[in-house]
């Protein structure tokens, strides 16, 4: 049985013939891989740590027909801050969980790995975890080829200036002179440059970052409609994000 080596970043646990566990991880060679980690739930198991969601290890894994076997694991950094704060979670949860339902198993996936640990570390370091949803998001858009054009209307292809509306049917932005009277989805200037900020910063960077209220609003739902249209997936985590932003746990 042939066996290799990679990075890990675990998005996903399931319970599997006992005290087993198949753990989805994202890697960067790979794409996403399944795994079986067996004696999970025993007493000072050695792969427990690297089954932790959101956790970053070094895996040592046995091909198989189905599902890889983990043999050995080295946990590099487990995000704790994740696990610790609702807010956090629910956010890293998002981003977990859309990762897997977008993904095939053994699909190369170039840059997604790095983007997720990009992400994953800037959701442990700032208090304002939108910002690090939506440069993962635009990542993730890239690297499947569904990013939308921010810098032109995708009618006219003029640069944008001013209030624009973003179209799910034409999966971009369109300007105030192809939509005089914008319907639908509006963004201000200031969303506009917010998101278009975004894209070209290092994740480090994200937590300085000033969002009024108002743009705030239309970017959540300018970044939810295109991950529905571009996707078409229904993930648990974010009805609950979006209770935690009703409660006022997202400010």
């Amino acid at each position: 049985m042939a066996t290799y080596s990679t990075l890990g970043i675990t998005l996903q646990a399931r319970k599997y013939k006992g005290t087993g566990r198949v753990v989805t991880y994202l890697t960067p060679d790979r794409g996403k891989v399944e795994a079986v980690a067996q004696g999970i739930g025993r007493p000072a198991s050695k792969l427990a740590p690297a089954v932790e969601i959101f956790t970053l290890s070094r895996l040592l894994l046995a091909e198989g027909r189905d599902l890889d076997r983990l043999t050995q694991a080295e946990v590099i950094e487990p995000h704790y801050a994740l696990r610790e704060d609702v807010t956090r979670l629910t956010y890293a949860s998002y981003i977990a969980e859309l990762t897997t339902k977008t993904s095939e198993p053994d699909e190369a996936l170039p840059g997604l790995f790095e983007r997720l640990a990009g992400a994953l570390s800037a959701l442990c370091d700032t208090t304002d975890p939108e910002p690090a949803l939506w440069w993962y998001l635009l990542g993730l858009f890239e690297t499947h080829g569904l990013a939308p054009d921010l810098e032109a209307c995708c009618r006219c292809k003029a640069s944008l200036e001013g209030r624009a509306c973003y179209v799910p049917a034409e999966a971009g932005l369109v300007c105030s002179n192809c939509i005089p009277q914008p319907t639908g989805m509006s963004l201000s200037p200031e969303a506009c440059a917010v998101v278009r900020g975004i894209k070209r910063m290092a994740p480090e960077r994200l937590s300085r970052l000033s969002i009024s209220a108002p743009a705030r609003i239309e970017l959540r739902r300018f970044f939810d409609a295109h991950t529905d249209h571009q996707f078409a997936v229904v993930t648990k985590s974010r009805r609950i994000l979006q209770q935690l932003r009703g409660a006022g746990g997202a400010d």
